[in-house]
């Protein structure tokens, strides 16, 4: 099987396609930033006010353009969107909800330039878009990347490719975090084959973010939150991050046992072998 994998000739999302998908995303963001840039010193505006009330709006805007050029790589083909228990939507929130309280850890260990922290936290985005950026991206990482790879690739090809693509849209600071995240919503997707549940979950940490930002004010991004505000007891907030943990291993556990088998590649005797 392994063999014909790599003799098939590939149609549609490769891995060299996801690759340029995300790169030409992160060059237009750039391109887009220098445009703005030359628009604040011709007009002598205050780039600050230009980035705060564009730099997401941009942003948005170029993954939409990106998700609709993989969308035409795909051959127009959606994300499938089976239908599932309620129990298991039920069971992919509580994971969201787990793995929100568990991903602020990581900035315990990866510690912030204090400039740049009091930099990022002036650059705010409105509830409603912030929702829509996460959105959309999950919807080109996972929606259109990850299910076009999943028609030419195995599984643990494309699942690494997916979580490995992503993170050129991140600061550094949350790579790690969002490199896992995708792991496990990616995961779902390939055991349903249901899009709702992952972008169910985004929508989820989303709005769990926005939530505590509302509650605490800036800082979320630069500053473990959770620990600081809700569970201020270092032994009780271990003990709680472990039990997250297992709650989400139980959860795609579940997951795995409640679904069945699907076949993502075409059959063989549809297929044209050939060398790539």
């Amino acid at each position: 099987m392994d063999e014909l994998q790599l003799l098939r000739k590939k149609t549609g999302m490769t891995i060299a396609k996801a690759w340029i998908l995300m790169v030409s995303a992160v060059i237009l963001f750039l391109i887009g930033m220098f445009i703005l840039g030359v628009i604040a010193a011709l007009k002598n505006i205050n780039p600050i006010y230009l980035i705060e009330n564009a730099i997401f709006g941009i942003l948005a805007i170029i993954i939409f353009l990106c998700a609709l050029w993989g969308f035409f790589i795909n051959k127009r083909q959606l994300p499938f969107f089976q239908k599932q228990s309620l129990f298991s939507v039920l069971v992919c929130i509580i994971i969201a909800l787990a793995w929100s309280f568990i991903s602020p850890i990581i900035v315990d260990f990866l510690p912030f330039n204090e400039d740049e922290s009091n930099n990022l936290q002036r650059v705010g985005v409105h509830t409603l878009l912030g929702l829509i950026l996460s959105l959309l991206f999950t919807t080109l990482q996972i929606g259109i990347i990850g299910h076009g790879l999943l028609k030419n690739y195995l599984f643990k090809q494309v699942i690494f490719t997916v979580a490995t693509v992503s993170i050129v849209m991140v600061i550094p600071q949350a790579v790690i975090g969002l490199f896992i995240q995708t792991l496990i919503m990616f995961y779902i997707y390939y055991k349903t084959a249901s899009f709702q549940l992952p972008l169910l979950m985004t929508a989820t940490l989303s709005l769990v973010e926005d939530i505590f930002k509302f509650i605490f004010g800036n800082g979320v991004e630069t500053k473990n939150y959770i620990r600081i505000y809700l569970v201020p007891n270092e032994i009780l907030y271990y003990l709680d991050i472990f039990a997250c943990f297992c709650i989400i291993i139980g959860g795609l556990f579940y997951i795995k046992n409640q679904t069945k088998a699907i076949e993502w590649q075409k059959p063989q005797e549809d297929e044209n072998i050939a060398f790539l």
